[in-house]
């Protein structure tokens, strides 16, 4: 079941990302199907329009490969028209003035970054629907030559039309809604988690902590860590290297955390360690394998090789304990671990 899962994940990623391209490529294929049919059924004007809008689509998608929003919103308007003329010159009863209504739910999807300005899309369609069910019932437009051709099959025509209407809407509607979904995860996310490393942010922590009822509160440990020298580091090998330093730094805390505590981004190169439901006794021990872990390891920035230490103190919190005390006691115990001389862990 969780291979399917990703298999349909994959599968939505990729009509995610080519969504453009697809579509253009859908609506070349039903011009190209419809030059067909009005070939078959000798309905001339009809084949021209078809073969028009082919070339449209064709010159997008493989003379200028232009994919952009720019282009979905050129392709929309090309819908509109060729639904108006293939609706005047057949009349009532075919389904193509479908697509000037129901197409409208793609705008949303395929031209995000236009804003408002997909309701004027959306009202143009409208407008163009109603025109032209005037034009045809009010002015009495009628092709007799045309129509006589088509006649027999439209039935046919509207459940074709209705079909890749209500299929294109359906399918615009749930890829709308997959982006909109990981969107709000990608927000969510952010929120709580510090951008450059990937661990928990201050804002999530402090909100942790503050949400644990008074009856479920225990004994817990919280570790304090900074990178000695950090400022040396920036200022000698650059940011950029600066910032690998923390990368690594930080997958190191992240894997002493596992799975049962936290690691968090406190500032800067300062990062926390939260340990519930033990003592400084049995976290002593985890921190000095830390300790010794970032002190063997070596960075490698633009071709060259950087070495790092980190300092720690540890405070242990009570049931009733303010955790922004227990806090300042670590931060105290990792200051005084960096008057001893740093790259220890004090406790």
């Amino acid at each position: 079941m969780e291979k399917l899962m990703g298999m349909i994940k994959k599968v939505i990623d990729f009509f995610t990302c080519y969504r453009n391209k697809i579509f253009l490529a859908i609506c070349l294929a039903i011009h190209l199907i419809y030059l067909c049919v009005f070939q078959a059924l000798g309905i001339d004007p009809l084949v021209l329009l078809n073969f028009f809008s082919s070339v449209f689509y064709f010159y997008f998608l493989f003379i200028k490969k232009d994919t952009s929003e720019k282009s979905m919103a050129a392709t929309y308007f090309e819908i509109l028209l060729f639904s108006f003329l293939s609706e005047l010159a057949l009349g009532t009863g075919y389904g193509f003035f479908l697509y000037m209504i129901g197409l409208s739910s793609a705008v949303f999807y395929l031209v995000p970054s236009y804003g408002n300005v997909r309701f004027v899309y959306q009202l143009v369609g409208i407008g163009a629907a109603y025109l032209l069910k005037g034009l045809i019932m009010i002015a009495g437009v009628n092709f007799p030559n045309i129509q006589a051709a088509a006649v027999p099959y439209q039935t046919t025509f509207y459940m074709v039309n209705l079909g890749i209407t209500a299929t294109i809407v359906l399918a615009s509607t749930f890829f709308y809604s997959k982006e909109m979904e990981k969107a709000w995860e990608s927000l969510r996310y952010n929120m709580n988690h510090d951008v450059l490393t990937g661990l928990y942010n201050r804002r999530f922590f402090e909100r942790q902590l503050e949400q644990i009822p008074l009856d479920e509160r225990e004994p817990y440990v919280i570790s304090m860590v900074d990178i000695d020298f950090f400022k040396i580091v920036n200022d000698t090998y650059g940011h950029e290297a600066g910032d690998e330093v923390l990368v690594m730094v930080a997958a190191c805390l992240r894997d002493t955390a596992g799975q049962e505590n936290l690691a968090v981004r406190w500032g800067g190169e300062e990062f926390i360690l939260y340990f519930p439901k033990t003592t400084p006794n049995q976290i002593y021990p985890v921190m000095e394998e830390l300790r010794k872990r970032i002190e063997g390891m070596v960075v490698k920035s633009a071709g060259k090789e950087i070495r790092i230490t980190i300092t720690g103190g540890i405070a242990t919190g009570t049931v009733d304990s303010n955790y922004e005390k227990v806090i300042h006691s670590a931060d105290e115990k990792l200051y005084l671990g960096k008057e001893r001389g740093r790259n220890q862990i004090v406790m």
